[in-house]
């Protein structure tokens, strides 16, 4: 994300460069994400953990928001 934000803020005109980038970097972290979610199987712990919480949050925030 750093990177990213490095190249979407630079002061220079990238041209064709910068968005390339930013789709080979959004490309790579998106095969990161695939392997640390679905072939390394101790984040399924701290996913279910913490995604549970997260879900049941943002139900409320949707309940409270509807009411």
């Amino acid at each position: 994300m750093v990177g990213i934000l490095l190249i979407h803020t630079a002061l220079v005109p990238l041209g064709i460069v910068g968005p390339v980038a930013i789709a080979v970097a959004l490309g790579m972290s998106g095969v990161r994400l695939h392997r640390a979610i679905w072939v390394n199987h101790r984040y399924w712990f701290t996913i279910w953990r913490w995604g549970r919480v997260a879900l049941i949050l943002i139900l409320l925030g949707a309940v409270l928001k509807w009411l």
